[in-house]
């Protein structure tokens, strides 16, 4: 297992709201955080990181603009 940090930005939050998890690989991970980012219209972006890697960064335009 590989351990992440997860940053979800919020609009309801000011600060991002920080995750740890647990996962077998990356792809899981990024497929967690489609997931969750697409059941949440609040969510305008989330980044994905390993130690000090920055793995993937989900956002939309339509909602940065929002």
């Amino acid at each position: 297992m590989k351990a992440y940090r997860i940053l979800v930005h919020d609009g309801r939050s000011e600060a991002p709201i920080e995750l740890a998890a647990e996962m077998a690989h990356d792809a899981r991970v990024t497929e967690y955080c489609r997931d969750r980012f697409a059941r949440s219209a609040e969510v305008s972006s989330i980044e994905i990181w390993s130690g000090a890697k920055k793995l993937c960064h989900l956002w939309s335009e339509a909602r940065e603009a929002a």
